[in-house]
């Protein structure tokens, strides 16, 4: 799952780093890369540093609803991911993902 993360944040990066708010069409876009633009280098560094940890934390959450850790309002029953037809994986993927986390940090 760290995997995922990094790639997405890499692809933000990417995206915030190549194209030009001059050069962007979407209104969305263009407005982000605005402000983007107008951040000094380390301001720069903080705003992936939290799109990481947003990513770090909706990735947790929704493995803690997979798992039946977490839960959906208005949702009659828990999810349960499945590898075929019987091999159950969910449980500790949250768990696991945060122990990758932690790992992470300390390398």
């Amino acid at each position: 799952m760290q995997s995922v993360v990094k790639e997405n944040v890499e692809v933000y990066q990417d995206m915030f780093t190549s194209v030009s708010s001059d050069g962007a069409s979407d209104p969305y876009w263009k407005r982000a890369l605005t402000l983007y633009e107008a951040l000094s280098h380390d301001q720069r560094s903080v705003l992936f540093e939290i799109m990481r940890q947003v990513a770090v934390d909706t990735t947790s959450n929704v493995l803690g609803i997979i798992d039946g850790v977490n839960f959906v309002e208005g949702l009659p029953e828990d999810f349960m991911l499945l590898y075929g037809r019987d091999k159950k994986l969910s449980g500790d993927l949250q768990s696991l993902f945060w122990v990758e986390e932690e790992l992470k940090g300390i390398r």
